[in-house]
């Protein structure tokens, strides 16, 4: 599950410089908003957080096969921002 912590390498690591999460819920949901968080530059052993997401897109799906979904936003994690930080939906 996913769940909040603070502590350098406990993560939901992606390999390489994409990847994709899809999270299944109980039941429909009409969101709002969608927050990211990740740990301070002030946390990091090395100072720096260049593994923190950049740019991300959220879309809406009716299932977790569903190929093409509703695309909810296109955002970007501002690195130099607050550790959790808050995105609206866009459409």
């Amino acid at each position: 599950s996913v769940q909040p912590d603070m502590y350098p390498g406990n993560c939901w690591a992606f390999k390489g410089s994409q990847g994709y999460l899809v999270v299944r819920l109980s039941m429909k949901i009409y969101p709002t908003a969608f927050t990211l968080e990740h740990i301070p530059k002030t946390l990091s052993p090395t100072g720096n957080i260049t593994s923190a997401p950049r740019n991300f897109s959220v879309y809406g799906l009716d299932d977790e096969y569903q190929e093409e979904g509703k695309l909810l936003g296109e955002y970007v994690y501002d690195q130099e921002g607050e550790p959790l930080q808050m995105f609206p939906v866009m459409v």
